[in-house]
């Protein structure tokens, strides 16, 4: 396993799991910032590119979860709306 691999492994375990979903797009928003500067070293782009990467995965997953959560309890709340039959 090359140096960069060990790297890659290293940087996503030691990725902070507690971080809220605002930390987590403010921090997306301040590498989108950062890129967009020309005079931005290769490496330090490729380093803030891959950050970013996982944090969107990150935040996309949690999005995703709470919308799969907000479905179920409408669908829930539904469910228990024609149960009790029509509403008088």
């Amino acid at each position: 396993m090359g140096v960069r691999a060990r790297w890659w492994r290293l940087s996503t375990a030691m990725a902070e799991p507690d971080v809220s979903l605002d930390k987590a797009l403010e921090r997306l928003e301040a590498i989108a910032d950062k890129l967009e500067d020309p005079a931005l070293d290769l490496d330090e782009a490729v380093r803030l590119y891959e950050e970013g990467m996982r944090l969107y995965a990150e935040c996309a997953k949690r999005l995703d979860a709470a919308d799969l959560r907000i479905t179920q309890l409408a669908d829930a709340l539904a469910k228990q709306a024609r149960a009790r039959g029509p509403a008088s």
